[in-house]
């Protein structure tokens, strides 16, 4: 891969930065941020040693940086406070959100746009809708961390390795979010197989404090040391590996829907098949009628929301 553009040289824009240099992500890793002291200082603290770690060139972008790129990332935004919701942000990161797609159209860019800023969903569709894309080539993080999240704690509260959990969470990344346990496989196996297999068992209640553990954990990060970043930095990474590598995988992103669930526009995160092209149209085959229920009641609510 020839160029990544980094959009926000805030706490999650460095982090998925260094990140990107750390896999050799690409030749060229433009950093850009309206704050160039920050930018500058952001650069020259990932610099020093670069040529021992990685052979990737990292820089002070500009908004040229974006007409070659292969990817955008999109960070820039104002961060959530401990009192604040990922929607309470959506005021101050829509013009955020608009003026970045203005300049990636300005600049002629066919990248594919990831985006991350929060909150993700509303972000996501507005920057499709402002580069007229409905192709996927526009799409973000969405519930990636969620997913992680979610692998985590039911591998604690299982006590097995974290690494044999696969898990998807659905919906919004926030309080839209749905736990899909029909998608939980734990070494290869249904859920429901290793649990009988192992003689254990989770009851209605253990899963709603799974549920509560996942949606919290992000409020109790922030709580505890002021911001999010080395998560959605690492889910990033692990996003543009999959495509430079040009594998196909089964990630819960976010984009604006195709018809799924009789809804077009509005954007939540479904299992999708990532490619390096972008996102898939949403796989929903292997949902309960509960999920789907879930997910529904949240995209009512989602499609109501006009910003």
């Amino acid at each position: 891969m020839k160029k990544i553009t980094v959009i926000g040289a805030g706490f999650v824009g460095s982090s998925i930065t260094y990140s990107l240099m750390l896999i050799e992500a690409a030749d060229e890793i433009a950093l850009i941020d309206i704050n160039e002291t920050a930018v500058r200082a952001e650069v020259a603290d990932i610099r020093p040693g670069l040529s021992c770690i990685s052979p990737s060139r990292v820089y002070q972008g500009t908004w040229a940086d974006t007409a070659d790129s292969d990817i955008i990332i999109m960070t820039a935004g104002v961060s959530r406070r401990p009192e604040e919701s990922r929607l309470d942000l959506i005021g101050r990161n829509a013009a955020i959100a608009r003026n970045v797609a203005r300049q990636i159209k300005e600049n002629n860019s066919k990248a594919v746009v990831i985006v991350v800023s929060n909150p993700v969903d509303i972000v996501t569709r507005i920057m499709a809708e402002e580069l007229s894309e409905t192709s996927g080539r526009v799409f973000g993080t969405g519930c990636l961390l969620d997913s992680a999240r979610f692998a985590s704690v039911l591998a604690d509260f299982l006590n097995i390795s974290e690494k044999s959990v696969r898990a998807f969470v659905a919906g919004e990344h926030g309080a839209g979010q749905v736990l899909l346990w029909s998608s939980v496989q734990i070494d290869g196996h249904p859920l429901t197989d290793w649990l009988a297999l192992h003689d254990k068992s989770l009851s209605s209640e253990d899963k709603n404090r799974i549920a509560k553990d996942i949606a919290d954990m992000g409020a109790h990060i922030i709580a505890g040391k002021g911001r999010t970043h080395y998560g959605i930095a690492g889910c990033t990474a692990y996003i543009v590996n999959e495509m430079k590598c040009g594998h196909e995988v089964v990630l819960p992103l976010t984009r604006p829907l195709a018809g799924e669930f009789g809804f077009s526009g509005v954007c939540a995160s479904l299992p999708r098949v990532l490619t390096k092209d972008g996102a898939s149209a949403g796989r929903t085959d292997t949902l309960t009628s509960s999920e789907i229920e879930q997910i529904r009641q949240y995209l009512c609510s989602a499609a109501a929301l006009k910003v």
